[in-house]
This record gives structure tokens, sequence and C-alpha cells, in this order.
């Protein structure tokens, strides 16, 4: 790949303009789309709708399901996940020591095309992908009340 670095060794006449666009298109898809090391903004989604329930599959490889927390408004899905970890060790001696520190972000929102029954929605972990199904929320739109006398 030609990095875009201010000291490189190749010369500017052997790229051809259609690589040099390529170069910028991936430079600009690392910048935006791209977040720290183990965070990733997008993920792989199916969205559907069958006999009148909402099914969401996202996949999350890598993700300890117990470290999920999943909310559900009417009109979105919120799915967060966070982890940190520390790992130090000591050499015989006592003098040197290793030290890593690692953390995982999982942080993602889907807007709904319509309102979901929160109170039936469920959500199971299999196979690195979180499945989410809720039956669509059904709002009456008129009621004929009956008049009680006191």
């Amino acid at each position: 790949m030609f990095e875009l670095t201010p000291f490189t060794h190749r010369r500017l006449a052997q790229a051809s303009p259609l690589r040099v666009s390529r170069e910028f298109d991936d430079l600009i898809d690392r910048l935006l789309w791209s977040g720290a090391d183990h965070h990733q903004n997008l993920r792989d989604f199916d969205l559907y709708e069958k006999d009148g329930h909402l099914f969401l599959s996202i996949d999350a490889p890598g993700v300890n399901p117990d470290e999920l927390e999943i909310k559900t408004s009417k009109d979105r899905v919120s799915i967060r996940s966070r982890k940190d970890s520390e790992e130090k060790n000591a050499s015989d001696d006592g003098k040197t020591w290793y030290s890593r520190k690692s953390a995982y972000s999982f942080d993602y929102e889907v807007s709904l095309p319509f309102e979901i029954d929160t109170e039936k929605a469920e959500a199971k972990f299999e196979n690195g992908m979180i499945h989410i199904s809720a039956p669509r929320l059904v709002v009456s739109e008129s009621k004929v009340l009956t008049i009680t006398k006191a």
C-alpha cells in the first residue's frame, strides 16, 4: 500500500491517478470509520419484521455475553459492553515489572422502523451473534367506551 508519509522512497510519478485516488479513499475510511485498536464503530446487522415481530441480529465476535447491557425503548435498541483488564508480573528478583492494560468497548445503537413492546422483548447470544426479538407495539386507534351510571 502506498503510505501517505512525508518520507517515502517511491516516486510520485510512479503512482497512477487511480491508485492515488484509492489511497485517499482508504485513508478517509480509516480516519472516519475506525476507532481505537479494540473498538469498532460499525457492526454488521440484520433487521427485519416477520409475523408482527421485529428481529435484530448483530455481529459481536469476541464479546463476552456476561458483559453486555442491552436496553430497549419503543423505537431504539442500545447495546453496550466495556471491559478493562490489567496484567502485572514481577521477576524473581522483584525489580523487573511487566504491566499491560487493555480496554474493549462495544457501543451500538439501532433506530427501529416502528415501535416495539419492550415488555415482551427478548435477547440471546449465540455463536458471536446477538439476537433480539420483540413484538410490534399494537396501539388501538379507537375504543368504544361503555357509560356506567353512578
